[in-house]
Formats: structure tokens, sequence, C-alpha cells
């Protein structure tokens, strides 16, 4: 229940291309089970209709305190 990084806009057109990395911050993490959720807000007005996202990988590392 903590928003991570900034809104971004990922629309590109014609072609589907990487962002690249994209930082959503440190946080720490208790053990056990941890849920990440999207959320749309909106679309780019040249984005064809619907509201679409997709996400190839998510890394996590650890962090030294």
């Amino acid at each position: 229940d903590q928003p991570l990084g900034t809104g971004v806009d990922l629309y590109n057109a014609p072609d589907v291309i990487t962002t690249g990395v994209v930082s959503l911050g440190e946080r720490e993490l208790s053990s056990g089970k941890h849920r990440l959720t999207v959320e749309i807000l909106g679309k780019n007005p040249e984005a064809a209709p619907g509201y679409m996202f997709g996400l190839d990988f998510l890394l996590l590392e650890p962090i030294s305190k």
C-alpha cells in the first residue's frame, strides 16, 4: 500500500520498445508474500482504444544497510 516511482507514459507507436530500467525506489520488505499492483490512470491520446500494460521482468536486489 505504498506508491512506488512516478507516473510514466509508456506509449510508443508503431513499435513496441523497451523503456530500459525503470527504478521504483528502495523499500524494506518483511519476509513473506508481497503484492505489486499496477494502476492505469489514463492513456495517451494516440493509443489504440483500451488500456494495456505489459511487464517483461521485475528485478529485486538486496540493498546494504
